[in-house]
């Protein structure tokens, strides 16, 4: 008779991937392992325990092991899994184009307070689409003009705001920072950009799932990080309302850096903490005439 192969459970399979992981030395094995086998049997995460004797087919047993691999190379979970989660929104996300982070739901947060509802805004360096798609939805009368130099990014970005149905509401248009308005003499209300804001000089410390998989444009910048600040606040005046409110991203300690170059702009800068205490996002306004 011929031998019949024993089928892996569930429970087996998690625990050899958290294993693996935790030999690789991953922060979290138990949790990304999780992840993983969850989103292959497109399932729940506590289904794997409500479940544990369920047998998970061969086919389904390679793709975990090689997903396994993948992340045991320090390959980012998002690129693997294919989707990230960012303020509310599951965006669709590859090899080559920026994974949003938590951190940046902070600007979406500071646009929520801004009053009256901004109803024209330009997302610089759009990347995946987050912040376009975040406050699209957010401000459904709102339009939204989104722009990157990067063509696979805007793709991606075009397919998550059709995957989170606000399409309609923004128009996604390729070149570097403002360069794609130049001829439309555009205002809006609100302009707001993550830009790559890291030192070249930090490159050697960063986790391996940022340096070697990432795109390096998304990342680093000229002058310790502050090429793109210098740039945005030179030209946004051109591209804002009288009213309107400019904010983006930026590094740890690169407040003060921002708050001397804004003293020679027509902008005065505040600035949000991140859950770290680090200023995390400027938020630039039109000084006052008077003052």
């Amino acid at each position: 008779m011929p031998t019949q192969t024993k089928e892996v459970t569930v429970s087996e399979l998690l625990r050899e991937g958290a294993r693996f992981l935790e030999q690789r030395g991953l922060p979290f094995p138990q949790r990304e392992a999780e992840l993983l086998l969850a989103a292959l049997l497109s399932c729940r995460r506590i289904d794997l325990y409500m479940e544990p004797a369920q047998p998970v087919s061969s086919e389904q047993e390679r793709l975990f092991r090689e997903q396994l691999a993948r992340r045991g190379g320090r390959e980012p979970i998002q690129y693997i899994l294919g989707e990230v989660a960012f303020d509310r929104l599951i965006l669709s996300v590859r090899p080559g184009v920026f994974i949003p982070r938590p951190e940046t739901e902070l600007i979406v947060e500071a646009a929520r307070a801004i009053q009256p509802s901004p109803r024209h805004i330009l997302d610089l360096c759009t990347g995946s689409g987050a912040l376009a798609i975040a406050l699209a939805k957010e401000l459904p009368d709102a339009q939204v003009i989104a722009t990157d130099i990067d063509p696979t990014s805007l793709e991606v970005a075009q397919a998550n705001a059709q995957r989170n149905r606000c399409l309609s509401q923004i128009r996604f248009a390729q070149g570097d920072l403002f360069a794609p308005l130049r001829a439309e003499a555009s205002h809006f209300d609100l302009i707001v950009c993550n830009p790559p804001y890291i030192p070249e000089r930090d490159r050697t410390t960063l986790p391996p799932e940022v340096r070697d998989y990432e795109p390096a444009r998304a990342l680093f910048a000229p002058e310790e990080g502050t090429a793109f600040y210098r740039r945005i606040l030179e030209e946004a005046s051109s591209f804002l309302t009288p009213e309107g409110s400019l904010l983006f991203e930026m590094g740890a300690g690169q407040a003060g850096w921002l708050q001397g170059f804004a003293a020679e702009s027509p902008f005065a800068v505040t600035f949000l903490k991140d859950l770290a205490g680090i200023d995390r996002v400027a938020i630039c306004r039109r000084r006052s005439r008077h003052g």
